[in-house]
């Protein structure tokens, strides 16, 4: 007797690769970095895009916004907690604070998440820095369209300078390497 193969079975691995390839994708398509200015060197002719202002109420209770680090560089990471990308850059994020913290300032926007679970998301990974929502993502695309990014996904990070202008960014999960460059542009 002949064994076939069910129709049923088929879709199963459909569905099974399918999802694997999702969630390898993350939340976004690709890693990318990209200077807002014309030059990463700094030695460009036109000025970086000023850093969208906002404000926030942070998980503590706290309000933050943008304008309250001028001065200061930032990292401004744009990440949520239903992502697996996000998932694996958050130690790099929580190594990268304690490593720079006194010299950069860290602030974190939860993306179209809610705040018990990017709380339990930041006390998991032990993310100390201060973190925000942006539930309908308004500010997230204010900061892609000022820093002409033209792709879109989270984890993205925003690299500002002590002026306030969005120096780079970057495009999916950061390692510690990237993270430390991108920092020593803005240092």
């Amino acid at each position: 007797m002949r064994k076939t193969t069910s129709p049923v079975l088929y879709t199963a691995i459909a569905i099974i690769i399918l999802a694997t390839v999702l969630l390898v994708a993350g939340c976004s398509a690709t890693e990318r970095t990209g200077s807002s200015s014309s030059s990463k060197s700094g030695s460009s002719s036109s000025t970086p895009p000023a850093a969208p202002d906002f404000t926030v109420k942070t998980l503590d209770g706290k309000t933050v916004s943008m304008s309250d680090f001028k001065g200061k560089p930032v990292v401004l990471n744009f990440a949520a907690s239903w992502c697996g990308p996000c998932e694996i850059e958050a130690p790099v994020l929580a190594k990268g604070y304690e490593k720079y913290k006194d010299r950069v300032a860290f602030i974190g926007l939860a993306v179209k998440d809610d705040e018990d679970s990017q709380r339990y998301f930041a006390d998991k990974h032990g993310l100390k820095f201060p973190i925000g929502m942006d539930p309908s993502g308004d500010i997230v695309y204010s900061y892609q369209k000022a820093g002409k990014v033209s792709m879109s996904g989270i984890p993205t990070t925003f690299f500002i300078d002590r002026d306030g202008n969005i120096k780079t960014f970057w495009v999916g999960p950061l390692s510690q390497s990237n993270l430390d460059q991108m920092i020593g542009m803005i240092l």
